[in-house]
This record gives structure tokens, C-alpha cells and sequence, in this order.
């Protein structure tokens, strides 16, 4: 009750604070919202003879009012150009591990006695498919997160890494973009250079075939030129305003793994989506039954309300975090049913997405495109993909042509 007390007051003395403050700059002498006031109350106060058009007036106070707020983002753009954002990007891959070792967690703690042993199924079998699922997402999760997309190295960044290095090391110098939980990305100049040149090489040798020489080719096969990195690149590379470099066959930024999808670490990006939604799904239909029958007994127990016949929270009715705690202290754990009725629908949820963004995925690889290059696709139908191998091509470019590369997370498949 202290800590809840504590923070309450915390909370409400930082929203006053900032009330109060906002308060006084709209109130500020001279500043345009008080004169469009004082204009609209000698108008509204003027003599009969002369028309009040309350729309117009409505009009007025609503663009003097957004004028004087919206300025107030220029704090929170100071703030994250400052580097508070770019301080807290690390902390959000640190969140989704927690988040897989938590459902893991709650597999061991409570539902491999409740939905496993004490409905006579397989302990072996079902905790070896758990622990496989879990070592996939986790090695391509830190494979996305540490292993390089493939960068294309500028002269300005080489010439930094090289005076960060001592000279015995300038042969293995380093940059050190994304990482988690402030461990950083080491990539190697060297390694990064030898991919570039195979990468150029491969996009040097594709050709237009004469049949499509008058179409609208996407992406084009042709360098390009960074100004930001100002450096050529070779095609389907791009510029991430994020990490600051430019990344071979570029999909996306990705938050959660705080860095980039590119060339060398697209398989492991996908393979992670899945790896996700399997696990998901095999844990959604492993607590389906038991779910079903502890929400019916307890609605039938309780009553049916839309808020939740006890706490109000909602229609799964969870207790609140300062319940949870109170009952942990005086009991030592959390109540398996309030487990289930969380677990279930975030893993139900999760695993939708997932199959969402996994379907996206797959029909880009089929057709040969990033996401980035799907994306800005011209809306014609004469446009042709110079790279498009064929279906089964693509997808042997992307995965490989062995099974065990998909089932087993180590790093067999090596492109470059």
C-alpha cells in the first residue's frame, strides 16, 4: 500500500508539474491564442449592428490553440535528439527475450503438471519440444541482434574505427552499431568489405533479358549513391537513418532486435517470426481445453459481466499487479488460474500476428522483393524484378537448400 501510495503521489505531483506549466505558456502574455482571445471577446461584446460569425471564431480559437501546443513537441524532439531514445533502443530487445523466458518460465513452473503429468501425457516429449522451440527463438534472436546485416563501410566510419584501434589491431578493426542491453554489435571492416565485394559481384551479374527491355525495372541492378554515407553502394542497398550506415539488400529497422534487416541476417529475421508463431501455437493448443473449462466454471461460479465479475478489469478479470503482489507475499506464488487466463490470450495473440507478418514475409521472398522494395513497388503492371529467380530459387537464396539449416539454429548456411 506504501509503494502504491509512493508512486500515486509521484505520478500526480509530475502530471501537475507539467499541468501547470503548460497552463502558464498558453497563458503567456502576447502570445497568440491570448490575443485571438481578446479579439473574440471584443467581438462577442460588440455593438448589435455588427455580425458574429461563431464559426469563424471557432475556427480561430482551435488554430490559435494547436499553434501554441504543438510546439511543445519540440521538447520531446530535443529530448530524443539528445540520445534519451537512443538510450532506451537497447532495453527493448531485453524486453521480448524476458518475454520468451517468461512463457518458457511458466511452462516448467505451472503447466507442465497442470496440462502435461496430470493429464497422463508425455512429459519427455512435450518439455523436448518446448526446450527446442525455446533454444530457436533464442539463437535467432541474438543472431538477429548481433550478427551484422551486411554493411556497406564508408570511408568516414573506416577512418573511425581505425583511430579507435590500436595499430596492432587496425587489421581487425571494428564499428559497433545495435546490441542489447548495452553489449553492442562488433562488426569487422574486413568481414564487412569481403561481403560487400561478393554481394557486388553477384548483383553485377544479373541481366535484363531483351523481352523486358522497354519495362519498368524494380529494384534497378545499377549502383547507387549514398550522399549521406557518401560512398557507392552496390543496388538494393539503402540507408538506415537509424543506424547511421548503409545495409546491403535493406528490408527494414527493426526495434525489437535494435538494428537492421539486411542481406546476411534476413533468413535469421524469418526465422525467428516462425519459430515464434510454432511456439505460440503449440502452447495456445496445449492450454486451449484447460482454459475453456476454467473460464466457463469461473464465469458460472462468479457471473458473466463485460468487466469482469470481480476485479473490473476486463472480460479475462485479472487481478491488478498491487493484488498479485499482496497474494505472492502471503502466499508465496501466483494462482495457476490467474496464469492461465494470462498466458493463454497473449500467446493466442502473439501467434496471430506473427502468422500475419510471416505470410507477408514469405510472398515478398517468393516474388524476390524486400520489404522496403514491396513497398515502394510502382503501381504498374509493367513493372518487372530483374532478381526474381523463380519461387523455388528464391526461397533456396534466402534459406538454403538443406532442412537441418530450418531445424537446427547454427550457422551452416554461410553466404558470402
Amino acid at each position: 500500500t506504501d509503494v502504491v501510495l509512493l508512486v500515486s503521489c509521484t505520478c500526480g505531483g509530475l502530471g501537475g508539474a507539467a499541468f501547470v506549466y503548460y497552463t502558464m505558456r498558453l497563458l503567456t502574455p502576447g502570445s497568440k491564442l491570448q490575443r485571438t482571445w481578446s479579439d473574440f471577446i471584443d467581438a462577442l461584446y460588440a455593438p448589435v449592428g455588427q455580425d458574429f460569425n461563431a464559426l469563424y471564431w471557432l475556427y480561430r480559437l482551435s488554430s490559435a490553440l494547436l499553434d501554441t501546443i504543438l510546439p511543445c513537441r519540440d521538447d520531446l524532439r530535443r529530448i530524443r535528439i539528445n540520445g534519451f531514445s537512443s538510450r532506451l533502443r537497447p532495453l527493448i530487445p531485453c524486453a521480448g527475450i524476458t518475454l520468451t523466458l517468461l512463457c518458457v518460465i511458466s511452462y516448467f513452473t505451472t503447466f507442465r503438471d497442470t496440462a502435461v503429468i496430470k493429464k497422463g501425457k508425455s512429459e519427455t516429449l512435450h518439455t523436448s519440444i518446448v526446450v527446442w522451440l525455446a533454444f530457436n527463438v533464442l539463437s535467432h534472436y541474438l543472431y538477429c541482434i548481433y550478427k551484422s546485416p551486411g554493411i556497406v563501410i564508408s570511408p568516414k566510419s573506416e577512418m573511425t574505427a581505425n583511430i579507435n584501434a590500436s595499430v596492432a589491431k587496425r587489421t581487425n578493426a571494428v564499428i559497433k552499431i545495435g546490441g542489447c542491453c548495452f553489449i553492442q554489435s562488433r562488426v569487422k571492416i574486413n568481414e564487412e568489405k569481403k561481403r560487400c565485394n561478393f554481394y557486388k559481384h553477384c548483383t553485377t551479374n544479373v541481366k535484363i533479358e531483351e523481352s523486358t527491355q522497354n519495362a519498368v525495372h524494380h529494384p534497378m541492378p545499377n549502383d547507387t549513391f549514398c550522399h549521406k554515407c557518401e560512398i557507392h553502394r552496390p543496388s538494393r542497398s539503402h540507408h538506415c537513418r537509424v543506424c547511421k550506415v548503409c545495409v546491403l539488400e535493406y528490408d527494414h529497422h527493426c526495434p525489437w532486435i535494435n538494428g537492421c534487416i539486411g542481406y546476411n541476417n534476413y533468413r535469421n529475421f524469418v526465422l525467428l517470426i516462425f519459430y515464434i508463431m510454432l511456439g505460440c501455437w503449440y502452447g495456445a493448443c496445449l492450454l486451449a481445453l484447460d482454459f475453456y473449462a476454467m473460464m466457463r466454471e469461473y464465469f458460472q461460479d462468479n457471473g458473466f459481466k463485460i468487466m469482469g465479475p470481480q476485479y473490473g478489469t476486463g472480460i479475462l478479470d485479472l487481478p491488478p499487479p498491487w493484488t498479485l503482489l499482496k497474494d505472492y507475499r502471503n502466499t508465496g506464488k501466483i494462482d495457476d488460474d490467474v496464469i492461465l487466463r494470462a498466458v493463454f490470450p497473449f500467446l493466442l495473440f502473439v501467434s496471430v500476428c506473427m502468422f500475419v507478418f510471416l505470410l507477408d514475409h514469405l510472398l515478398s521472398i517468393a516474388k524476390g522483393f524486400t520489404t522496403l522494395e514491396k513497398k515502394t513497388r510502382p503501381d504498374r503492371n509493367d513493372v518487372v524484378n530483374p532478381f526474381d529467380l523463380g519461387i523455388r530459387k528464391n526461397f533456396e537464396r534466402v534459406f538454403g537448400k538443406s532442412l537441418i539449416n530450418i531445424i537446427i539454429p547454427f550457422p551452416t548456411h554461410k553466404k558470402w
